[in-house]
């Protein structure tokens, strides 16, 4: 998580992925000093890294007493200080992480952070609550029986007796900022399921067009072939609406997977895992209290 500390009287702010400091009202890094400009630097993160960038501001910005060229991008990193217009308005980077929501464990300190936008708690093997950045840049919070809501920053949440208190970066006015838009999206795609004749093996690609992306080959994916079946079939049907196709209990699934609720959480959240790190997002399943369904009806099933 990006956050910027204002050196003299040691505010923080937790940075979007696109922050504009300035002296204007709504700006993100609110300066004070009237040597500011109302919208004096641009704070964002390229994907990879921290970068400033200077809005023609009329007192100029300094990197570590370097100063910046209008409109031209500078990288940034841990403990970099930037100094808007004058020496009063002096911010130190000092936390040079992605934008992400971290969960920091109040007895330990220990710092969880979320990886390819998803966040287990207490742990990826014991998967009680999740939180996940959905299509519009929010973080939610999923608790194990569905149920999700927006979670906030310096929010404070028990999991398993353990108290956490969640750091959750602003949304970005600026789409695409925090990662280049990808190239090929759930939406738009149809996922392919290769399954073998004994149904251990299943491994999915999602298609669109002539561009084919591999997602790969693991145990969650039975799970979301069995609830691409469930959403097959009552599309078949033609008796439900759309969003009210392929949902089934909770307690169905695990029964057909011969597993018990507490491992189905972990299934769900490795499919999820698996998406996001293909670049497709973490929205492939979608859960309401006590039920489940895979997010697209655009789904194919090959027999290997």
């Amino acid at each position: 998580m990006g956050v910027l500390r204002h050196i003299s009287s040691g505010r923080s702010v937790v940075l979007a992925a696109h922050a504009v400091a300035g002296r204007a009202p709504g700006s993100a890094v609110r300066l004070v000093d009237h040597a500011a400009s109302n919208d004096h630097a641009a704070v964002s993160w390229n994907g990879e890294r921290w970068q400033v960038r200077d809005l023609a501001s009329t007192n100029g910005t300094l990197v570590d007493g370097r100063p910046l060229e209008a409109g031209t991008n500078v990288d940034i990193k841990r403990g970099s200080v930037l100094q808007f217009g004058c020496s009063a308005e002096r911010w130190e980077l000092t936390d040079d992480r992605g934008p992400v929501v971290v969960a920091r464990a109040l007895a330990t300190g220990e710092e969880r952070p979320a990886v390819d936008g998803l966040l287990a708690l207490p742990d990826p093997e014991s998967v009680l609550v999740s939180i996940f950045m959905d299509a519009t840049g929010r973080w939610l919070l999923e608790d194990s029986d569905g149920c999700q809501r927006p979670v906030s920053d310096k929010e404070e949440i028990s999991v398993a007796g353990e108290r956490w208190q969640l750091t959750v970066p602003p949304a970005s006015p600026i789409a695409g900022t925090y990662k280049a838009k990808p190239s090929l999206s759930l939406a738009t795609s149809t996922l392919r399921f290769h399954v073998s004749r004994d149904e251990e093996h299943v491994r999915v690609e999602a298609v669109d067009g002539g561009e084919v992306r591999q997602i790969g080959q693991c145990a969650p994916f039975y799970a979301l072939l069995l609830l691409a079946r469930e959403r097959r079939k009552d599309a078949g049907l033609g008796e439900l609406p759309e969003d009210e196709q392929g949902w089934i209990h909770v307690v169905d699934l695990a029964r057909q997977l011969r597993v018990d609720e507490k491992y189905l959480n972990v299934l769900l959240f490795r499919a999820r895992q698996a998406f996001a790190n293909a670049d497709l997002g973490t929205g492939i399943v979608q859960r309401r209290r006590r039920e489940v369904r895979i997010a697209t009806g655009r789904v194919e099933e090959i027999k290997a």
